[in-house]
């Protein structure tokens, strides 16, 4: 499942100037950056070049060349990394990536793979390509959903038991399952999208691209079988969120008054703010977040390299303060987790995640302070998320499951 969690602190003080600063080598043709992908919990960044892994511990870059564009990465075993190579060619496919050896082995070929996307709940990992869709369940051994055969699935993404695969050839699709890829049902609606994202309340976004009357935002609020328009737009290429999951719209370059970029799409109001200062290239390839850092930052993947901004949350609009006050004790806890809070009187919900994303429990306190209890007895060992969020404000304690 990809990462759509609040899982930060937010208390940023308003600046009324964004900047981008490099994060990345500058000069790339950045596709995708995913972080902790192996055991050394490096940072990728896939490039029409090979693979750059950052060392969080020295901070350097290094880059690992490839003779064909690496277009998604996953983690595999914790020591290599899953990485899928696409130039049109018949070298194309899923290979294995050794940081210790820099070499790319291949695992099996496909034809112009698109995405690799790992589902967390059970294991599996899932790779679109010109001619369908295929699952793993350890990386190295791949079987076909022979719904999709001969249909070029683009993109997919995953929201609990809800799966939603894009396909776009001579013809344009979106097909939906309820019961985690069991059975598969065509969208009553269907607009062609180019790249799908879930945000954590299940609400499902897509880009339709190129330049026509349909092009823009769309969206689903019933997981993919249903779509609306948010707004008319040409020449998207992405869509992503924030830490507060705000709706961020990448552009191609385009004809001058055009749209182009990054912004902030705020669907209540219907406006686009744009945060373009600093980017040297306005070919936008993806944008997305670290839900594990401690500040708050928006990162984006361009024509000339992956970026960073650490200011774009000075938005005068819309001021994110953190709760008033949240803590949580005993931790690490063994059976239970107490949560002491107060929100300013506002409406509160509080909600567990996994450090994978996963919502584990979401309740709505009838009072705005107090001590809430939960039982953590039957939780897997390790790290877990309590989010706290009010009406306009939210907050995050890290727990530790022993």
């Amino acid at each position: 499942m990809k990462a759509k969690i609040t899982i930060i602190i937010l208390l940023i003080s308003l600046q009324l100037n964004a900047g981008w600063e490099p994060f990345s080598p500058e000069g790339i043709d950045a596709n995708r950056i995913i972080f902790y992908i192996d055991n050394t919990f490096h940072w990728a960044v896939c490039h029409n070049g090979g693979l750059y892994l950052y060392d969080l511990n020295n901070q350097t870059w290094t880059n690992y060349p490839s003779t064909l564009p690496v277009v998604d990465a996953e983690r595999l075993d914790g020591e290599n990394i899953l990485v899928i190579l696409n130039q049109g060619s018949n070298s194309d496919g899923i290979y294995s990536f050794d940081p210790g050896t820099g070499e790319y082995s291949v695992i099996e070929w496909f034809d112009t793979p698109n995405f690799i996307l790992f589902d967390n709940e059970i294991n599996r990992y899932f790779v679109g390509y010109r001619h369908g869709l295929v699952y793993s369940d350890d990386g190295l051994t791949w079987d076909s959903y022979s719904n999709f055969n001969n249909m070029n699935i683009v993109d997919m993404d995953i929201f609990g038991n809800h799966y939603v695969v894009s396909q776009i050839d001579n013809l344009y699709n979106i097909y939906y399952s309820d019961d985690a890829g069991v059975n598969w049902q065509t969208a009553s609606n269907t607009p062609m999208i180019s790249d799908l994202e879930f945000d954590y309340t299940g609400k499902l976004y897509g880009i339709f691209p190129d330049e026509s009357w349909s092009s823009g935002l769309w969206s689903s609020n019933d997981f993919g079988e249903n779509w609306n328009v948010e707004f008319w737009s040409v020449n998207m290429t992405c869509v992503g969120f924030d830490a507060v999951q705000d709706v961020f719209i990448g552009w191609q370059q385009s004809l001058p008054g055009s749209d182009e970029g990054i912004a902030r799409w705020d669907s209540v109001n219907q406006n686009l703010t744009f945060f373009n200062q600093g980017l040297p290239d306005l070919m936008i390839n993806q944008i997305t977040y670290n839900p594990a850092m401690s500040a708050m930052a928006l990162f984006c993947c361009t024509q000339n390299g992956a970026y960073i901004n650490y200011d774009y949350v000075g938005i005068p609009d819309k001021t994110l303060e953190r709760i008033e006050y949240l803590e949580v004790y005993p931790n690490p806890t063994a059976e239970v987790i107490n949560i002491r809070f107060s929100v300013k009187g506002e409406t509160a919900c509080i909600s567990i995640y996994s450090s994978e994303g996963k919502l584990i429990e979401q309740h709505y306190p009838p009072l705005s302070s107090g001590i809430m209890q939960f039982d953590c007895s039957d939780f897997v060992s390790g790290i877990y998320y309590i989010v706290m969020k009010g009406d306009h404000s939210q907050n995050v304690r890290k727990i530790i499951k022993q």
